[in-house]
């Protein structure tokens, strides 16, 4: 924990066992550094203990004299994967928090336990490389950073260190539950063991794994850098022989990668997906995937851009909009629309021809309108009241291949 940036430090405790020996070590760090930690804990809503759980971590810290804040969440709808609906909200409820307290670190009590089950979670969907590098150490969400200090010792060894010490746990009757896929190979562990294939064993194939990935990672920075071009128009174009000359894996990587930046899609495509556009892009002919276009605009040169009907209006015309522009205007006025340009915009606008983006960029890109007549196109109208720029800029395409 001394790589922790300065200031305070969030430290996301359940009641579990895991995350009051985490506590009860992040109290001791805090003291013997100087630095001061902020307790946080979500209530999801979902079992009446809860609230009581929540009352134990608050009073566990009255008596050390820590801060503490519970956060709740009533969000999920009763569709969907439950644990990673609440692992996502957890996420998003304590970061938010955070930001708002002006901390800049959360610290978590994943252990290698918690990093096997998740190999083998990982491993039974048919993950590859990525997957497999299962949970990170350090990483960074939303300016966020997320350290996790107990990801080398073991669940039991923390029981241990709270049973010596006479601080008592509350254990979630959800670890019981066999209903979740965790829970499942959380209990066929033994017989795994017996095998050769233990906790200690999976944690340091996944330690592996990440070493795998950076590499990858890194591959892929190099051959974007020599073969990609990030446009201010949120557009990406490639050279054609220069990427497909490159090793398929980074290829693939490559093209992901440039899908989920003019997409703003929180999951890459799949790999038949990504496949099926890979080997289609010699044929010349334009192939969608993702909410993206993917088409030759040029002898040898390949574009991505966004798919018009894949743009969602907005009646706000501040802020982050289509998961990627930041807009922005100077002046105030009428109840405004930001939609994509258009078909019908287009033909608006045939000075588009001037500039050096090709027509399906165009097409996509943020116009502002009242009622049906097109007020501004920001990105073409330089000089007007309406300003939009990429969020992260043109360098975020290349900062965001490697994992944070």
């Amino acid at each position: 924990m001394r790589s922790a940036p300065e200031g305070r430090v969030a430290v996301a405790v359940s009641g579990g066992g895991d995350s009051v020996a985490l506590l009860l070590l992040m109290d001791v760090w805090a003291q013997a550094n100087g630095r001061e930690i902020a307790v946080v804990t979500v209530d999801h809503g979902l079992r009446p203990e809860a609230v009581a759980e929540a009352a134990y971590v608050a009073s566990l810290c009255a008596e050390m004299r820590l801060t503490h804040q519970t956060l709740k969440w009533s969000g999920w709808n009763g569709k969907g994967n439950l644990q990673n609906a609440a692992r996502m909200a957890r996420r998003e409820l304590i970061g938010g928090w955070a930001k708002t307290q002006g901390i800049g670190t959360v610290v978590t009590g994943h252990t290698r336990n918690d990093q096997a089950e998740t190999f083998l979670m990982r491993l039974a969907r048919g993950s590859g490389v990525d997957g497999l590098a299962g949970i990170y150490q350090v990483s960074e969400v939303d300016n966020v950073i997320w350290m996790r200090p107990l990801l080398d010792i073991g669940r039991e060894e923390l029981r241990g260190f709270l049973r010596a010490r006479g601080i008592r746990w509350i254990e979630d009757p959800s670890n019981e539950d066999t209903r979740f896929n965790r829970i499942k190979i959380r209990k066929g562990m033994a017989a795994l063991e017996e095998l050769g294939l233990g906790v200690a064993v999976l944690s340091e194939t996944a330690k592996r794994m990440q070493r795998a990935r950076d590499a990858l990672e890194q591959m892929t920075l190099s051959l974007a850098q020599d073969v990609a071009e990030p446009r201010e128009s949120g557009a990406v174009r490639l050279q054609m022989d220069a990427f497909l000359s490159a090793p398929i894996e980074a290829q693939l990587r490559l093209l992901a990668h440039m899908i989920g930046w003019v997409s703003s899609a929180t999951y890459r495509p799949r790999l038949k997906s990504l496949q099926r556009v890979r080997e289609g892009l010699s044929n010349g002919k334009p192939q969608t995937l993702a909410g993206c276009i993917i088409s030759i605009v040029g002898k040898g040169q390949i574009e991505i851009c966004r798919e018009v009907k894949a743009v969602l209006p907005s009646e706000s015309i501040i802020g982050l909009f289509d998961g990627r522009w930041i807009v922005g205007c100077t002046r105030g006025g009428a109840t405004l629309t930001l939609r994509a340009l258009g078909e019908n915009g287009i033909l608006l606008r045939p000075e588009w021809r001037q500039s050096a983006e090709s027509r399906n960029t165009i097409l996509s890109m943020p116009s502002i309108w009242y009622n049906n007549e097109l007020m501004s196109v920001p990105l073409l109208d330089k000089d007007g009241p309406y300003t939009c720029q990429l969020n992260g800029g043109v360098h975020s395409f290349f900062s965001s291949i490697l994992t944070h």
